[in-house]
């Protein structure tokens, strides 16, 4: 992994270190993701909307994809379905996505479905993804619509012949219509930029410094299950504001496939442009990790879970309610920072 000098606010703290209670505002936490990372940004949201302000949704299907057609395995539905349908008759089902969340807001597994509706949602999809295909994410909007969420609140851009990627600005990333290793593209402008200020209002632009080194922090200690293929580290930004005592907002970002440390090292949580817009503006990043797993459970490419494998042999995997075990370690990690800074 490469450790930048300190004067650039990128260096890492030293591993095992603590994630720290600062008092941040838990009430205006937003989320983002690729891939993956984009499914797990909808079910974060959608079960934790209660504190949620907004998301940012990279290549990503609605919210439950996986329980789309009863008939098929969650699994075959999550790289079917919820990928690159055939047609968009066998793609996400979201009449029955939409009618299966107000059941699980109604029995208290997610919070009530009514917190949308006063968020602000960006979604993208880019022209030349082969891997998540637009026509999924066309159901990711119309999902959100559904429940709610008014379509002035939805910054959907489908007008960029990008392929399956997160978006940055840097001409050292891979070339826009490409899809490949490590999924991060240079078409002219910052993604991260556009999600941050889509769901916050009077952004400032990003700063050309950091304040702060980008910790790495223990995440182990926030995770119940053995089978979460979660990796012992994660890694967040705190600005000095919000180090100091200010009640910052947090904003959770999920890599999505063969993205996370262990596999790309630090380019998705130093070179993606969050940290930046972070400092400018009062920010807390939070980049849980996921590695990748060729034993219980079964994820050798570093997935998200929107299929079940992080409940092996549960007959009703749950990947997508308040207690399923990824969704869960994230908001303990969300409510450590937001516990009282102890100044």
């Amino acid at each position: 992994m490469a450790v930048l000098s300190a004067s650039l606010g990128l260096s890492h703290a030293a591993l095992g270190a603590e994630l720290p209670a600062v008092g941040a505002d838990i009430q205006r936490t937003s989320v983002s993701g690729l891939s993956s990372g984009a499914f797990m940004t909808s079910q974060l949201y959608v079960a934790y909307s209660d504190i949620m302000v907004g998301a940012g949704i990279v290549a990503g299907g609605p919210y439950l994809c996986a329980k789309s057609w009863s008939l098929s395995p969650l699994v075959i539905n999550a790289t079917t379905t919820c990928m690159n349908p055939l047609t968009a008759a066998v793609g996400p089902n979201t009449p029955l996505l939409v009618t299966l969340s107000e059941s699980l807001a109604d029995a208290g597994d997610i919070a009530p479905l009514d917190n949308l509706k006063d968020d602000h949602i960006y979604i993208f999809s880019g022209q030349k993804d082969k891997t998540v295909t637009t026509a999924v994410v066309d159901q990711t909007k119309a999902y959100f619509e559904a429940i709610g969420v008014p379509a002035s609140a939805i910054q959907y851009d489908t007008s960029v012949a990008a392929g399956h990627a997160l978006i940055t600005n840097s001409s050292e990333d891979t070339d826009c219509p490409v899809t490949a290793a490590p999924y991060i593209n240079d078409c002219d402008f910052e993604q991260s930029n556009r999600i941050i200020g889509q769901i916050y209002t009077d952004m400032k632009p990003p700063a050309s410094i950091l304040s702060s080194d980008i910790l790495a922090f223990d995440q182990s200690a926030f995770i119940d299950s053995k089978t979460t293929s979660m990796s012992e580290t994660a890694y967040a930004y705190i600005p000095a504001t919000c180090q100091a005592g200010k009640a910052c907002a947090v904003h959770v970002v999920f890599h999505g496939c063969k993205q996370g440390a262990a596999v790309i090292g630090d380019k998705y949580y130093a070179d993606t442009g969050y940290n930046y817009v972070a400092e400018a503006n009062d920010l807390i990043m939070l980049y849980p990790q996921v590695q990748p797993s060729n034993a219980a459970p079964l994820n050798p490419e570093g997935c998200w879970d929107f299929w079940g494998y992080s409940s092996p042999g549960d007959a009703q995997p749950d990947f997508y309610s308040r207690k399923a075990p990824q969704i869960n370690a994230v908001y303990r990690m969300i409510e450590r920072l937001s516990q009282p800074h102890p100044l």
